[in-house]
């Protein structure tokens, strides 16, 4: 068996990358796992715009689907912001771009990244991004 890597970046509203307002959130579009995803880790980055103050941080969480819980035919159906798996919190203040990685639990049909920010007592944005790494089995 052959294993392959492949690295799909995490869009949104088709861009790679999202600003975050303070205090605001953002929603990937949906990125989907191959069928035959055996292992996947997500490197999430945050970039503020200017000088980061002591708690400008970015939260990211995951939005998970295993399909349509309900069998109601409007498709896919994702965790709510509310209820999501939580991946990470980068503190700009501390390293400025704050870049992770964290293993993605599987399976899930699709996923969705949810950033939210957390900047006190500043108007500047923070940049978000994303990349998956799916090995998958040939």
């Amino acid at each position: 068996m052959a294993i392959t890597h492949t690295e799909s970046s995490v869009l949104w509203s088709a861009a790679y990358s999202a600003s975050v307002s303070a205090g605001g959130s953002a929603t990937s579009d949906v990125l989907s796992l191959d069928a035959t995803c055996v292992n996947a880790q997500i490197t999430l980055k945050a970039d503020y715009s200017s000088t980061a103050a002591s708690d400008d941080v970015m939260y990211f969480y995951l939005l998970q689907s295993s399909g349509d819980p309900d069998g109601n035919a409007v498709g896919d159906e994702y965790d709510t912001d509310g209820h999501a798996t939580f991946l990470a919190a980068l503190d700009t203040s501390v390293e400025d771009p704050a870049i992770k990685t964290v293993p993605l639990p599987l399976p899930q049909k699709g996923l969705k990244v949810y950033a939210e920010g957390s900047t006190a007592g500043s108007t500047n944005a923070i940049t978000v991004s994303a990349v998956v790494l799916e090995q998958r089995a040939a």
